[in-house]
């Protein structure tokens, strides 16, 4: 039996155990946001912190959705699912959504997108291989989404269709960075955001800044900072281990503050950058009039890179106060899109064979049972045939010779199952997203099956 074939079985037979998919054809969605289709404002609101993950997960296994994943990066909020009732799981996802924001699904449905089937795979592997991504050729993503996949993984959300889906996407991602030039001097928000800050200034090396937050953004700016001969840097994070750790690795000349410390900091320096995952407003507008006041006047820059965003937007409203958030780096974006038009090509062809080789598995778990059911009722026959012939005409054989001969007799058998078969595939694969066809089909795979089956297994 071929190798493709005893994995969709292997895969069918778990999702028998486990009762994904079951006997309806599942089917795969992806429901979310991105930077294109809804702006911070909006994405920041179904944004879930870490710490609640595990109760998010919950209300997937309660609302009987089979396998899902979620995904909340700075530019998108996504879940992914694999699904028995796909358009009925769906809306459950959208109620989710409206739980997590408190919105009306009405405020938010213009900026959602909904794919399913080949479209929602041909999303995934875009989005894994930094296509989708604000800053194309971004080395990020590729680990948000492992992150994101490990999670579901852990509260026990991602099942085989996921897990097969997503291990695609992965060794996508690979072939693109290590076969076209998409990624060759990477850049990257933390470097967008950086290179900004210092576009600010004609004088830069004389310039002070603050970085809140000492994560991979945090650590990321530093370097750039560093880089740029910043003259003053100043972190503030919430464990000032990890602000003395990024200090201690890349500038030790880098002052630590605590987060109590910040209003107090802004009052000197000329930028202040924050990278922080928190709930609530990290720098609000009332600190920041109060900031101005000592300031008299001198102009203060904020660039804030997080999702949820960590500065008020009302500080544009005080006199001096300039504010860049995640979406105002797009015009930067863009131009690096511009100069790897042929990467983009060359990595969306293989990002089009790699989907291909999902579907054709995919489809082959609706096929899987009635072939592993041919090709056992007649490799039983054939087993079962030879032993008997063996033993009343063929006793005097070597077993050498008897080897030849049952290699011979499967061999005919494998030729004999190969049209039929092959057939059965390309049948399933003609359905593509004709739902009423692959129903059809699934139910003529069924009695296939069924009449295949020996009696002990019936």
């Amino acid at each position: 039996m071929q190798r493709s074939v005893w994995m969709a079985a292997l895969v069918w037979q778990q999702s028998q155990r486990t009762g994904t998919m079951g006997n309806k054809i599942a089917d795969i969605a992806v429901i979310g946001f991105n930077h294109k289709t809804a702006p911070v404002e909006k994405r920041e609101c179904f944004s879930v912190q870490n710490g609640l993950l595990a109760d998010l997960y919950c209300r997937f296994r309660e609302q009987g959705i089979d396998e899902a994943v979620y995904v909340a990066t700075c530019n998108r909020v996504e879940t992914y699912i694999a699904s028995r009732t796909i358009k009925k799981d769906i809306e459950k996802v959208a109620a989710i959504y409206e739980s997590i924001s408190g919105m009306p699904y009405d405020d938010f449905s213009d900026h959602l997108y909904m794919k399913t089937s080949r479209d929602a795979a041909q999303h995934l592997l875009t989005v894994v291989s930094s296509l989708d991504s604000m800053v194309l050729g971004e080395n990020e993503i590729v680990g948000q989404m492992k992150e994101a996949f490990t999670c579901a993984v852990n509260n026990k959300s991602a099942g085989p269709m996921l897990n097969k889906l997503f291990h695609q996407a992965f060794r996508t991602a690979k072939q693109v960075k290590t076969e076209t030039d998409i990624s060759r001097n990477p850049l990257s928000v933390a470097y967008i955001a950086a290179d900004l800050a210092r576009k600010l200034f004609a004088d830069f090396q004389s310039r002070s800044a603050l970085l809140i937050g000492a994560g991979e953004m945090g650590e990321l700016i530093l370097k750039y900072f560093t880089r740029y001969e910043i003259g003053r840097v100043i972190i503030s994070n919430r464990s000032l281990c990890n602000s003395e750790r990024i200090a201690e690795g890349i500038n030790r000349r880098a002052e630590i503050i605590a987060l109590e410390d910040i209003p107090g900091a802004a009052v000197d320096v000329d930028i202040v950058i924050t990278s922080v995952t928190a709930p609530h407003y990290m720098v609000t507008a009332e600190q920041v009039g109060s900031i101005m006041e000592i300031r008299q006047g001198r102009p203060l820059f904020f660039i804030d890179i997080a999702v949820p965003r960590n500065v008020d937007p009302g500080v544009t409203s005080v006199p001096g106060v300039h504010l860049y958030n995640i979406d105002s780096l797009q015009e930067i974006a863009d131009d690096n899109l511009k100069s790897r038009i042929k990467a983009v090509e060359l990595a969306r062809e293989f990002i089009e064979a790699n989907v291909d080789e999902f579907i054709e598995w995919f489809q082959g778990l609706a096929v899987a049972p009635a072939i592993v059911s041919i090709q056992s009722t007649f490799e039983d026959i054939r087993s079962r045939e030879l032993a008997r012939f063996r033993r009343k005409k063929m006793k005097h054989l070597s077993e050498k010779d008897f080897a030849l001969i049952e290699e011979l007799t499967r061999q005919i058998m494998t030729k004999s199952l190969h049209n039929p078969i092959m057939n059965l595939k390309r049948h399933h694969r003609s359905a593509r997203d004709d739902h009423a066809k692959k129903e059809h089909l699934h139910l003529q795979t069924k009695f296939i099956e069924k009449l295949f089956k020996s009696n002990e297994d019936a």
